[in-house]
């Protein structure tokens, strides 16, 4: 077997069975007519094409269906918001000293730390070429900065667990890292046919993302934990976004339901971070884990049924 057909079944196995079953055939005969000839690398660049569509039906997150519909609508947003997240000079950040420190360090740190120092500096930078790239309409180099956001926060978490023995400190800059992981993964997945074209509506768009971003921000004071909120609030924060996400999807409204989805990244990590301190710890959170959990599902239904698209409300 040629690695083209192995690479070919291996992608294959992503898509839905049913979908196998009525498209299978043409699907394969369509890889096998835009690889003819092509190197190694146009090949994986298709079968990752193939397998990212593969994921989206998966998903239910496709231009047919609500759900991403309402992610290409919140795709603006969503990038301009991580912009917006960054740790600004001069502005009593405490993120600004640990990104001074990597800078400053560079390559000539220990090697066990630059991992570390890498993942700092590049969500200081990566969001910014993203926000760049989205105001431009590049949307497919979005997804690929999306996607190393996602990623950059992932490995930021791990280098946290694997260090910091500390409960209190791995759960404080692990959802201090939610927004990227959130953001970055949302924004990798909506729909590329769906998505804005280069204009002044979009980059206003941008914009309007950054200035909910740095707003959420400064709010907690930076990410510090002088700014904690009590009593009710991060309930209200997190059950907001949420309630504006379903009801205004369910109505047809993408534009209220993206701001929803774009803001929920934002108010959800130093809202859990509150949520678990006043619980005091995990298995007491679990209550308010399973209901969250509980309306997250019964979104995740919702936008995963297909609509026609609506005018944005």
């Amino acid at each position: 077997m040629t690695a083209r057909a192995v690479a070919l079944r291996t992608v294959m196995a992503l898509y839905p069975a049913r979908y196998r079953r009525d498209r299978g055939a043409e699907l394969a005969e369509v890889f096998a007519d835009t690889t003819a000839g092509a190197g190694r690398l146009a090949t994986a660049r298709e079968a990752l094409d193939l397998a990212a569509y593969g994921l989206r039906l998966r998903t239910g997150l496709t231009a047919s269906t609500l759900g991403g519909q309402v992610l290409a609508a919140a795709a603006p947003l969503l990038a301009g918001a991580l912009l917006g997240l960054g740790a600004f000079p001069g502005l009593g950040d405490p993120r600004t000293r640990e990104v001074g420190i990597a800078a400053r360090a560079g390559l000539a740190a220990p090697w066990t730390e630059v991992p570390g120092h890498l993942a700092v500096l590049g969500l200081t930078v990566v969001p910014a070429l993203l926000a760049a790239a989205a105001a431009l309409g590049a949307w497919r180099a979005v997804r690929v900065l999306a996607l190393g956001v996602a990623l950059l926060g992932a490995l930021r978490i791990g280098l946290l667990a694997a260090d910091v023995q500390d409960s209190w400190l791995l759960v404080y800059g692990a959802t201090a890292l939610v927004p990227y992981l959130a953001g970055g993964a949302l924004l990798a997945a909506a729909p590329p046919d769906l998505l804005e074209p280069p204009g002044r509506h979009s980059r206003l768009l941008v914009l309007a993302g950054a200035a909910a971003g740095f707003a959420a921000t400064r709010a907690q004071g930076g990410y510090d934990t002088r700014h904690l909120m009590d009593g009710w609030w991060p309930v209200v924060l997190l059950i907001v976004p949420l309630l504006l996400l379903v009801l205004c999807a369910a109505r047809g409204r993408l534009r209220a339901a993206a701001a929803g989805i774009a803001v929920l990244p934002l108010t959800a990590s130093f809202s859990l971070f509150s949520l678990w301190e006043q619980a005091g710890g995990v298995p007491r959170l679990l209550p308010w884990v399973a209901a969250v959990a509980v309306v997250l599902a019964s979104a995740a239904r919702l936008l995963a049924g297909g609509s026609p698209r609506r005018a944005a409300g």
